[in-house]
């Protein structure tokens, strides 16, 4: 019999001490976080071990072996977390409180509470089912927060044997309840958005500022980035959400269970559009979208400068072709003052398949722990790891198995970030079965 009050208490004190360990990423360094899950692997009988992508860049993998009946399942999480202002927190963003039945730290969410999840989930596996079909393995990457250039795109490329697997459980979608209605909706990242990151440059004369000139850098940036925030993209509707929206009209009433079966139809898609668009993660999943995330120009009060940048960060959808965007962007901007960078360009992938027999075990076991809930399959507006993994033919799924409301994903990269111990008890059972599931000789 599994104790799982026991274990809900064990991996809330475990997440509270990994939660205290700032992996802040920039500027990047995961070696106490790397050592953390290290040390408690080793105490539970598993090898870890860690690779140096680069200067205090750390990944960790460690593996429990089945019999290779069965390919690989490879349980993926990053160690990286992104910064937080601690004066707009009630409890400190690196404190890992345990408080009012949550865990409180930045990364609970995103994603060092799924990484003491799985890292549980896998131990509890090894000791009540010793015959196992297949090896399980324990990724903890570095750098998914900045491209993934020192974590998994760094260990694909160079240590690719030790991550090879048939399927990959990622982050991406979550359990949401108060989305689409009071019962939870599970949504399975299968495919993502194309991430393009830009930067544009605009080249001006310098000058002394009480003697302003047309040449000003700022103002020809100014201008070409308002040519761009004029670009309205059309919504369309990809297969995925297609499917997605085909789910969930069977929990809707009528008049929106037969628009959502029949988005196919133009006309019903019009129809629609005011009420999907409405969620600004919805929106994001039926058109392209564009970012201004960074500007930067002058240093000094009284002078001109003669350079002027601005990031943008650019999300397709997954049928875009990257550089005819760039392209199209020019031509809008044109003005040969302005120059355009590439950052960071997306490498084709194919979706996974919503059907294999790791979406129908997790489906399977969802609906026994939540038998209100509906698992459907979604285009993650995001981009996460699972990119890398499904260019190497990897089947990647995005699922982090808890249960959370618009006010709690709001927290994540926001303030007071935290998860409840229900959630940690529910992700544990949910991790732990579809292993076991997915193991049976």
């Amino acid at each position: 019999m599994i104790d799982w009050d026991a274990l809900t208490t064990e991996a809330a004190q475990l997440l509270s001490g990994y939660l205290q360990i700032q992996s802040l990423n920039p500027p990047g360094d995961e070696r106490a976080a790397a050592a953390f899950l290290a040390e408690h692997l080793r105490w539970r009988g598993f090898a870890p071990k860690i690779y140096e992508s680069a200067p205090h860049r750390a990944n960790l993998v460690a593996r429990l072996p089945g019999d290779g009946t069965k390919k690989p399942i490879l349980l993926y999480n990053h160690m990286d977390v992104v910064e937080a202002d601690p004066t707009r927190w009630s409890h400190g963003p690196f404190s890992g409180d345990i408080r009012d039945g949550y865990v409180y730290g930045r990364g609970a969410i995103d994603m060092k509470g799924m990484g003491i999840l799985q890292l549980l989930a896998l131990d509890l596996l090894r000791q009540t089912h010793p015959q196992r079909s297949r090896d399980i393995i324990f990724f903890a990457a570095a750098d998914e927060e900045k491209g993934g250039k020192f974590g998994a795109q760094w260990m694909i490329e160079h240590h690719w044997p030790e991550l090879e697997a048939e399927y990959v459980w990622d982050e991406g979608g979550f359990g949401l309840r108060d989305f689409f209605g009071p019962q939870p909706v599970f949504t399975v990242s299968i495919a993502e958005k194309k991430d393009l990151w830009l930067k544009m440059i605009a080249h001006g004369d310098p000058g002394h500022s009480g003697m302003p000139h047309e040449n000003n850098a700022i103002n020809i940036l100014l201008r070409a980035l308002d040519r761009l925030r004029s670009l309205e993209a059309a919504y369309e509707l990809h297969p995925i959400p297609r499917r997605m929206f085909r789910d969930l009209s069977e929990r809707m009433p009528f008049p929106k269970s037969f628009l959502l079966k029949n988005l196919d139809n133009p006309r019903f898609f019009r129809l629609a559009l005011p009420a999907l668009t409405a969620n600004h993660t919805i929106a994001a999943m039926l058109k392209d979208t564009m970012s201004i995330t960074v500007l930067q120009a002058g240093g000094k009060e009284n002078i001109i400068p003669e350079r002027a940048e601005a990031t943008l960060d650019l999300r397709l959808l997954p049928d875009r072709v990257p550089a005819e965007v760039v392209e199209k962007l020019k031509r809008l901007v044109d003005d040969r003052r302005i120059e355009f960078q590439i950052l960071q360009a997306p490498e084709p992938a194919a979706s996974s398949d919503p059907d294999s027999e790791f979406f129908r075990v997790l489906s399977e076991v969802l609906f026994e722990l939540v038998p209100d809930g509906l698992t459907t399959p979604m285009l993650s507006p995001g981009t996460t790891d699972s990119a890398f993994f499904r260019q190497k033919g990897a089947q990647s799924y995005g699922l982090f198995p808890i249960i959370i409301t618009p006010g709690e994903l709001a927290r994540f990269h926001g303030i007071d970030e935290r998860i409840s111990l229900d959630n940690l008890r529910l992700g544990l059972q949910i991790t732990y079965r579809v292993l076991e599931t997915m193991t049976r000789m």
